[in-house]
């Protein structure tokens, strides 16, 4: 027992498999029902799913990068057009407020309350900084485009392409908070086309600002460990 339990701790050299006793520990840890998407699609070879459990982390890593760029750089052209469209205190405009759907004004009011309870500055910069992703994702819906959209997308927005809209900002940002949800919640990402993933979320990027698209790109793993899927 003790020379199993010595050999289950002992930790496996980079290009050694681990061995069957520390494939069964390991599964226990990721749960049977999730280990067995990797399996699956390893041909039910463990070495080879384990393989791909640690690459759909590393793709999920990588992939923070351009995700942060994205829903940054978002946030500040929606918190502009809001400030152009209402005021700079936007977040305290009764008028916005009426206008928003319940899920938004859910988010706004979390965002409100948790500021004043941990005694920060009630401020725009604390605000915006603390709602997520899919708050600013929900302004571009349809239900906006008159009352802000229609005035805002193209000073908001400047580098969007001729022929491409409000509903374009909002479906590529949709899958990109939608791929961002399912790297936070460590969903497998090996059924998905990567690639595709990176393309549209690069392509967000640049109608936000090529600039930092331009930036940011060179330092993007992604494509470099799509070649590495074992």
């Amino acid at each position: 027992m003790t020379a199993q339990i010595q050999e289950i701790g002992r930790l496996p050299l980079p290009d050694e498999p681990p061995s069957p006793d520390q494939i069964a520990a390991i599964r226990v840890t990721i749960s049977s029902s999730r280990f067995a998407t990797y399996l699956k699609a390893a041909g039910y070879d463990e070495v080879r799913a384990l393989s791909l459990y640690l690459w759909n982390a590393q793709v999920g890593e990588a992939f923070h990068t351009p995700i942060q760029a994205v829903e940054i750089g978002l946030r500040n052209r929606v918190n502009d057009a809001l400030g152009q469209e209402f005021t700079p205190n936007w977040w305290e405009c009764a008028n916005l407020y009426q206008l928003l759907d319940e899920e938004r004004k859910g988010d706004l009011r979390t965002v409100l309350k948790r500021i004043r309870n941990r005694e920060l500055e009630l401020c725009t910069d604390q605000v915006v900084a603390g709602l997520s992703l899919g708050f600013w994702v929900g302004l571009l819906h349809g239900r906006y485009n008159a009352p802000i959209w229609s005035r805002q997308l193209r000073a908001s927005f400047p580098h969007l392409p001729t022929g491409r809209g409000r509903k374009s900002l909002f479906n590529d940002a949709g899958l990109v908070a939608t791929l961002r949800n399912r790297i936070s919640h460590h969903e497998p990402l090996i059924g998905r086309d990567i690639s595709q993933d990176f393309a549209t979320v690069m392509r967000l990027l640049e109608w936000i600002c090529p600039v930092k698209a331009a930036w940011i790109k060179p330092h993007c793993r992604i494509p470099q460990i799509l070649r590495q899927k074992p």
